[in-house]
């Protein structure tokens, strides 16, 4: 039997009496940069375009296991929350955004900045475009009405401007129209 026979007879079962074929939901194992491996249900590991081209473009069986170098275990763990639930509401089509957004409220409720942070950059490696649409939301809606101070400090920007630079961002006004005479 070839490989591809074998892993779809793998997947296959019997169910009751009757004789009927079901299927297994197919597994995808990933293993996260700190070492910790996962085993994802195919549907909600397909919502990650990063895996989807890994197993699907490139031709990869579902036994190899995925490396995830830039995600932690802690990051995965949320992405799989978060995709899950996704994936459920989707496939139950009705109050779909009113459920998603009661979700989507819950799941940000305790992050810190840092939190959303990295959740950013996860989901921006792993190409799931709505949960890193939804993250970017959840960043700006925390630094919004913020000081400049805390903005830098959050995403770790050096003040490079000079004094001159800081007193003309400060009163722009004091600056406008001025004549360039020399002496």
């Amino acid at each position: 039997m070839s490989a591809p026979a074998e892993n779809e007879a793998s997947i296959k079962q019997e169910n009751g009496p009757s004789g009927t074929v079901q299927e297994k939901p197919k597994k995808i194992v990933v293993r996260t940069g700190d070492g910790e491996v996962f085993e994802l249900k195919e549907e909600v590991a397909m919502e990650m375009e990063t895996i989807k081209t890994f197993f699907m473009e490139d031709n990869i069986s579902y036994e190899t296991v995925m490396p995830l170098t830039n995600v932690d275990s802690w990051e995965l763990v949320k992405v799989i929350e978060y995709c899950s639930k996704y994936v459920e509401l989707k496939n139950k089509q009705e109050n779909f955004h009113k459920e998603l957004k009661a979700f989507q409220d819950e799941f940000v409720k305790s992050m810190s900045p840092k939190t959303l942070l990295s959740l950013s950059n996860v989901a921006n490696y792993l190409e799931i475009k709505y949960f890193l649409d939804f993250i970017c939301q959840a960043i700006a809606d925390h630094i919004k009405n913020k000081d400049v101070e805390y903005v830098r400090e959050l995403f770790g920007v050096e003040n490079d401007f000079t004094e001159e630079e800081m007193a003309k961002a400060e009163a722009p006004w004091a600056h406008e129209n001025l004549d360039k005479d020399l002496y």
